[in-house]
């Protein structure tokens, strides 16, 4: 029998104490790579911080604030 039922989120990960190595430009420039082969334009200037900082805010939980 195959489990149907829908898995629990993966995402948002811990937000790690250090910086994650596979938090890379390597990976930033893979997905606008990935962007790009799907007909989205390259990123440009401002472009490449914003799609950091939006992966980053997938990625990681934020940490909370008091």
């Amino acid at each position: 029998m195959t489990d149907t039922s829908t898995p629990a989120a993966a995402y948002p990960l811990p937000e790690p104490g250090d910086a994650d190595p596979r938090f890379t430009y390597g990976l930033l420039f893979d997905i606008a790579e990935v962007l790009q082969r799907n007909g989205f334009p390259r990123p440009a200037s401002a472009d490449w911080a914003n799609l950091m900082a939006t992966l980053g805010r997938f990625l990681y939980q934020q940490k909370e604030t008091s």
